[in-house]
């Protein structure tokens, strides 16, 4: 059994020190409590996977050749009688192009495909830390894709072992939409948690034809293309290309929108509850002051997200979600 603090001073710091990890935590990576009955899915075999290439640019079609100019012809004597001279400007003949094949078709559909298909079932599984090793909670990920090109993304945290003793949490997030050519696009977003306070929830619709995003508070604003709730956004990052070295999201809360700059870092390797993965970094770009928040994407795991790493305000490590479990399957 885990020895509490002796001293009446020394449990109010715990107590305050957790409750700081938490609304931190619940801040960048908010977490859902999977249903206690989960389907089984097969383990993901681990391979080795290219990061996503930017579309080639087409090919310029060739300019037609001209067909070169006729000599000029010397006017005959004035004796002789002149031969009718054609003044007219040769005809330029483009060249043919052939039509376009079945093949051809599905290599250009094959290329404007991701790299890293998002897969039809997955659970993730993260230990959550206050500070780097201090253990607090565990964080569950579902993602269903259905058939029909419509998914649902549940993301969780609930607190065990000695921070559940101290202080008990457990928050509830859904992320809800249509899978596109060009990722995840949420039609709702929803959050649900349990406090002190008692239960507390807000609620943002996405209206893409109307181009408005809507909160529960009675709050809108204009909607931005390819702006992401603070849920799907974590596993849009492997639909988009970062070669470029940097990438712009807007992203909601659920009670306004903001927007997040990513740097891509190289190439790295994290020790993690599943063992040293290969990873490529991702940080987020941030004034002084503000929270910061640092993602490890796995390269051998379709990009999904297998690290995070919180900064409170003064640019210190608020806690760390690391992976330890993967589940996925595609049928």
């Amino acid at each position: 059994m885990i020895a509490l603090p002796r001293t009446s001073t020394g449990r109010i710091a715990l107590a305050i020190a957790l409750s700081a990890l938490v609304h931190a935590i619940l801040l960048f990576a908010p977490l859902v409590k999977l249903p206690p009955v989960e389907v089984p899915l097969p383990p993901l075999t681990a391979k080795l996977e290219p990061l996503p290439k930017i579309a080639a640019k087409p090919v310029p079609l060739k300019k037609p050749k001209r067909k070169p100019r006729p000599a000029p012809v010397e006017a005959p004597p004035a004796d002789q009688p002149a031969e009718s001279v054609s003044t007219e400007e040769p005809q330029i003949d483009a060249e043919p192009q052939p039509p376009a094949t079945d093949e051809a078709i599905d290599k250009t559909a094959e290329e404007a495909r991701p790299a890293h298909p998002l897969p039809k079932h997955a659970q993730l599984i993260f230990v959550a830390y206050a500070g780097t090793d201090f253990k607090i909670g565990e964080a569950r990920h579902s993602l269903e894709i259905g058939d029909d090109k419509s998914y649902t993304l549940r993301v969780g945290m609930n607190t065990t072992g000695l921070a559940s003793i101290v202080k008990t949490y457990e928050s509830e997030h859904r992320s809800s939409g249509t899978l596109t050519p060009q990722g995840l696009r949420p039609n709702e977003f929803s959050e649900t948690k349990n406090t002190s306070k008692g239960k507390e929830s807000l609620e943002a619709k996405f209206s893409w034809e109307e181009k408005v995003l809507s909160f529960s508070n009675g709050n809108s604003m204009p909607l931005p293309e390819q702006a992401q709730d603070v849920v799907s956004f974590l596993y849009q990052l492997s639909q988009l290309s970062l070669d470029n070295g940097a990438i712009s999201m807007s992203i909601s809360k659920g009670k306004k929108l903001e927007r997040y700059e990513f740097t891509v870092g190289e190439e790295e390797m994290i020790q993690t509850h599943l063992g040293r993965l290969r990873a490529l970094p991702l940080h987020k770009v941030h004034a002084q002051g503000e929270e910061g928040l640092d993602i490890w994407l796995g390269l051998e795991y379709r990009l999904l997200p297998v690290k995070l790493r919180m900064f409170d305000r003064k640019g210190q490590i608020s806690g760390e979600m690391v992976i330890s479990e993967i589940l996925v399957a595609d049928e």
